[in-house]
């Protein structure tokens, strides 16, 4: 049976993910005898939508034309830079209406965050995008948020975003049409490493580290865990195993920098997080993220991004205001 797929595409999102998504979905149609699923592209307005790497896509069926492409099997939500400001009260609205609809209902990247802002993931488990998860944990308390690459809760998905639409795309076409046609399409798009949506999405660059430093790949989990309350990098260098020399020597050959530094650029990017996806203060921030005061965590943010976080918090809600191309 043909499934029918639609995919919802909000400005700035991600050509990684989409293609990753779409992409799976057409080797599939040339790898059978007939064609298995057929797809249909949707934008708010009906209008071309922008990528955030400003490639424009032709789409010619508006939210409001879902209705006439159902039954869908899945309605796809691709949302991903600058989610919230595309996130508004009439999409919301929109998406309200549109569960008798689709059988399943997807969010891709960020746009698990469209889906909970409509109130369709409450009760249920999901992910988004591994920078996003703290905020987003914060915002949805009636979700049970998890780290996964992706989750299929019964008729809700979500996605981190990027390689795991790949991910999520070849295990719904295992369910849907068998595992003989999931592994033709991953063979013949030469994808290798498909990976359970049980897995954590930070788990790639950790293990491929530690093929290659172990230990150092190990310090660098334990700093990712402890952003708010930093440990000292000797007591670091012990929960390792090694001596702080021997750590310093690590960082310094790999990642070409000092546990100290790595640790602060660490920091600094999970405040420059907060403060572009979130109203908390820079004082809040920097308490989340290990700073003792904001005079620190502005000192550091300075010599990390060259300007305030203020004026970070500015440029970029000044960017995310100005009309797309």
């Amino acid at each position: 049976m043909i499934k029918n797929y639609g995919i919802l595409l909000l400005p700035e999102f991600s050509n990684l993910c989409f293609s990753n998504l779409i992409e799976p979905i057409r080797a599939a149609n040339d790898l059978s005898d007939r064609p298995v699923a057929k797809w249909h592209l949707f934008s708010v307005d009906g209008q071309a939508v922008s990528s955030t790497s400003g490639l424009t896509f032709p789409v010619s069926k508006s939210i409001a034309d879902i209705p006439s492409a159902a039954p869908l099997d899945v309605l796809f939500v691709l949302a991903s830079y600058n989610y919230e400001s595309y996130v508004t009260a009439d999409l919301v609205k929109s998406l309200r209406k549109l569960k008798p609809y689709a059988a399943q209902i997807a969010g891709l990247d960020a746009g698990a965050f469209a889906l909970a802002k409509a109130g369709l993931l409450s009760g249920y488990r999901a992910t988004i995008h591994w920078a996003e998860l703290e905020v987003f944990h914060e915002r949805f308390p009636e979700i049970k948020v998890c780290a996964d690459r992706y989750v299929i809760d019964r008729d809700r998905i979500t996605t981190g975003g990027a390689s795991t639409s790949m991910d999520l795309i070849l295990e719904l076409m295992r369910q849907h049409h068998g595992e003989q046609l999931a592994l033709a399409v991953a063979e013949y798009l030469i994808f290798d490493i498909e990976q359970p949506g049980s897995k954590k999405q930070r788990e790639y660059a950790s293990t491929w580290l530690s093929v290659r430093a172990p230990r150092l790949a190990k310090a660098v989990r334990i700093m990712e865990s402890n952003i708010e309350q930093p440990i000292a990098i000797s007591n670091l260098a012990s929960r390792v195993g090694i001596s702080q020399r021997q750590l310093e020597r690590e960082f310094h050959e790999i990642l070409e920098t000092t546990p100290a530094r790595h640790y602060i650029e660490l920091r600094i990017a999970a405040a420059q997080r907060l403060l572009r996806e979130t109203s908390l203060g820079i004082t809040q921030i920097a308490v989340r993220c290990g700073f003792s005061s904001s005079a620190a965590l502005t000192r550091n943010y300075r010599s990390v991004h060259s300007c305030t976080p203020s004026n970070d918090r500015k440029s970029h809600r000044e960017r995310a205001a100005s009309p797309q191309p």
